[in-house]
């Protein structure tokens, strides 16, 4: 029998750095909502664990594969499946798609096989993959602290159906490690701002909240690629709206639609862009 799954990607509310760790991770503090832009993955029972995308992504360096590997060590049981995902999600855009193709398939084969991981065990699992996969599991918007991996799932319906207008540069790639290895202490957060944020997410709507998001990682980002910030200047001038990078890159994204003569400007943009409409799920 063959099963077609939903994985969504991801933006970030914002995102606050409060130091780096002994282990060369940063702790850090993020809010994380899934979106309407989402890769299609095909599974079925099969003679042998295959892994293919629609990407030129090696099997051996698919997270998903990476997964799989792991959950027969640790449960002894051979997922034996034939994967394809058809990638929607643009790589390297800080929306997050490996991790959230990891979490679904990880996720369907656990169930599959009755959950001999309980949901500790394969949070723990997704996060020793990739550290933002765990937070694929919530539903609604989910905290992500730690280096990333330790999750609250927030139910706040008021942040669900918000409209979302993301820009994917064409061609720009952002690795989340040199984003990350350009990190300066200035830009780290004391413990106490961020638990007001905690606070204050579950009070505010979504625009507001929006408006005090900020992202050091985005910034550095834009200082890598400057076209890119000049572009996000040129949008906030016509537009008289926000925009924010999410996560480490290269995507950013405004909350709400785009009309009148900011619509008009998207005509300057549109060969270095994809501008995709979405809502939050």
């Amino acid at each position: 029998m063959d099963f077609t799954l939903t994985s969504c990607g991801k933006i970030n509310w914002g995102l606050w750095l409060l130091g780096k760790r002994k282990d060369h991770y940063h702790e850090i503090f993020t809010p994380i909502q899934k979106i309407s832009l989402c890769d299609l993955i095909r599974i079925k029972p099969s003679r042998e664990l295959r892994v293919e995308t629609t990407a030129d992504i090696p099997q051996e360096e698919n997270l998903v594969y990476k997964g799989l590997k792991l959950f027969e060590e640790i449960t002894g049981l051979k997922p034996l499946f034939e994967v394809f995902i058809e990638k929607k999600i643009p790589i390297g855009g800080g929306l997050g798609g490996g991790s959230s193709n990891l979490a679904t398939v990880l996720n369907f084969v656990n169930n599959y096989f009755g959950n001999p991981l309980n949901r500790e065990e394969l949070l723990n699992l997704l996060a020793s993959v990739s550290s933002d996969a765990p937070s694929f599991l919530c539903n609604g918007v989910a905290i992500a602290t730690g280096r990333g991996e330790k999750i609250e799932c927030l139910n706040l319906p008021r942040f669900r159906g918000i409209e979302v207008t993301l820009f994917v540069p064409n061609g720009i790639s952002s690795p989340t490690g040199k984003i990350y290895s350009k990190t300066h202490p200035s830009m780290f957060n004391p413990k106490e701002k961020v638990d007001l944020l905690r606070e204050k997410i579950k009070k505010l709507s979504p625009e507001e909240f929006f408006q005090i998001a900020e992202n050091p990682l985005g910034g550095i980002f834009l200082d890598l690629h400057p076209t890119v910030k000049e572009d996000i200047d040129f949008l906030q001038k016509v537009c008289y709206k926000k925009f924010i990078v999410s996560g480490s890159g290269s995507s950013f994204y405004t909350v709400g639609s785009l009309k009148g003569d900011c619509l008009k400007a998207l005509d300057k943009l549109k060969g270095s862009y994809k501008i995709i409409s979405l809502v939050a799920l």
